[in-house]
């Protein structure tokens, strides 16, 4: 069963707000079930989020805990591969394959990732090998694994829906 649960590890409030709210926002709107936050509880997030939920509709959670390794330990118990997106990793491309079925703990640094990180995951991917955002690597990542089909997604309950057209505006409302 394909399922992708995020962990974003070590936000901050001060300095992570808005990477993370939009971490979130990318994971629910590209098939991820839920984000789990390990730092500091930032209620703006979770009230931005659920925000959006209500608007725009589907079932997306947010939980926020003190333990990254906890988790990612609970998830593997659970049968989940725990794939940590880092410039260090295995090249993306060559990996994708053999995540592809199976669900997915997919880990997005936010600090300085510490060592037992690395350990602890059963892959470290890379979605390139230069700097670049660790929400374009959730992305990146979720659109390779589920091969393009999350870009057709129906969210259930949505209050409000854009019709796609080559010029213009439409958006239906509830």
């Amino acid at each position: 069963m394909e399922e992708v649960v995020v962990l974003r590890y070590g936000h901050r409030i001060v300095r992570d707000y808005r990477v993370t709210t939009h971490c979130g926002l990318v994971a629910r709107a590209f098939g991820a079930k839920k984000i789990i936050i390990q730092g500091a509880e930032d209620k703006s997030i979770l009230n931005g989020i659920s925000r959006i939920k209500d608007k725009w509709g589907g079932n997306f959670d947010v939980e926020f805990v003190d333990s990254w390794r906890k988790v990612v330990k609970n998830y593997q118990k659970r049968g989940y591969l725990a794939v940590h997106t880092t410039m260090y990793g295995e090249p993306l491309q060559k990996k994708i394959d053999g995540f592809r079925g199976k669900k997915i703990l997919l880990i997005l640094g936010s600090q300085k990732v510490e060592k037992g990180v690395y350990e602890l995951a059963d892959a470290n991917i890379s979605v390139t090998t230069q700097p670049h955002s660790e929400i374009a690597a959730l992305a990146v990542f979720l659109h390779e694994y589920f091969q393009g089909k999350e870009l057709d997604l129906n969210f259930e309950g949505a209050k409000v829906k854009i019709i796609p057209e080559k010029k213009g505006k439409t958006v239906l409302k509830s």
